[in-house]
């Protein structure tokens, strides 16, 4: 190699690591960007049917995600404000507040066979609740202005990303060191792994807040439309997930004397809505590619681990690309078929 060669290689090495330095505290907006434009490319070529303007065409894809993103979460928020202010108000201020009370100490000692007094605990719960609420509120204020600025970055990119047509992804295309051949194995296997991904941590998504929503509306708790879409969200949570809704509405059915409503609405949960992230979801992610589903719930926990929330697709890709290359290479240089 010769010195130029070696200037060469090392000035692009410390300017890549410059700008991954750069990029990093934004780099799961830039990833949500990147996946987001993939996604609706297939829209994006049916509008461009009827606009030309590519300008306008990402303006609008913009205008979708901005429908799709914020009107729900600015509803979600206004309810669950009101529903914690209301819960709050009957904790603090309902007359009945005692005999809950009675009703809790009275199944515990039931259960332990000891007395409990938790009159004597409630003020002091109270103060700490307010305490940490009160040092939680600028780490809370905090990250909402991150999440607002990452917001725009991701926007920014897709506006960007959106407008841009063949040509740039031939230039990656060029830039993958294989053979014609295997680059196109290559894009169609990251293509099918990444919507199956997608797909099936969606769609599952779906059929539990679904299910949970529905589970709350025939045993009678309250707001089963706000608490079906927040189970949406953690149903993306895989160590969480939706019984850290389902499970203390039932509990507290129980010891409100719905025995059986709260019995059933455990039963419910632990049936079918558990049921739909252990059983289906690893079915729809695989059987939308070769990918296996033990690769799948490996590259969700290792991928959440590693990089947070984007690790939901980065992880499972990630695995699978490794897969698929090594497949590759047994095809192309070993000469072995896959079996």
């Amino acid at each position: 190699m010769t010195k130029e060669h070696t200037f060469f290689v090392l000035t692009i090495c410390t300017a890549f690591l410059g700008a991954f330095l750069l990029v990093f505290p934004f780099i799961q907006y830039l990833v949500f960007g990147l996946l987001l434009t993939y996604i609706l490319h297939p829209l994006k070529r049916r509008v461009q049917l009827h606009i030309r303007n590519r300008i306008l065409v990402a303006l609008l894809m913009i205008l979708l995600i901005l429908v799709a993103v914020i009107l729900p979460t600015v509803y979600l928020a206004t309810k669950l404000v009101r529903e914690i202010r209301a819960t709050v108000s009957m904790v603090t201020e309902s007359p009945n507040r005692d005999a809950y009370l009675e009703k809790v100490e009275g199944w515990i000692q039931r259960v332990t066979g000891e007395p409990a007094d938790l009159h004597v605990y409630k003020n002091q719960l109270i103060a700490q609740v307010r305490g940490l609420l009160v040092r939680a509120a600028p780490d809370f204020l905090g990250s909402i202005s991150e999440w607002l600025l990452g917001f725009f970055v991701m926007l920014f990119v897709m506006f960007y990303s959106l407008q841009s047509g063949r040509g740039s992804f031939e230039r990656v295309r060029a830039l993958i060191p294989l053979a014609p051949n295997l680059k196109d194995k290559l894009i169609e296997e990251i293509k099918s792994v990444t919507w199956a991904v997608v797909y099936g941590q969606v769609m599952t998504a779906l059929i539990q807040g679904a299910l949970g929503g529905l589970g709350f509306l025939v045993f009678g708790v309250p707001n089963a439309i706000l608490w079906g879409s927040i189970m949406i969200l953690l149903s993306f949570l895989p160590l969480i997930g939706t019984p850290v809704i389902w499970a203390p509405a039932a509990i507290f059915l129980i010891l409100s004397g719905a025995t059986a409503r709260g019995i059933g609405l455990l039963l419910w949960g632990g049936i079918l809505v558990m049921n739909v992230d252990n059983v289906l979801k690893p079915r729809l992610i695989s059987g939308q590619s070769n990918i296996h589903p033990v690769v799948v719930l490996l590259g969700v926990l290792g991928g959440l681990k590693l990089f947070g929330f984007i690790g939901l697709v980065a992880g499972p890709l990630t695995l699978a690309l490794l897969i698929a290359l090594i497949r590759f290479y047994e095809e192309e240089y070993l000469g072995l078929k896959a079996g």
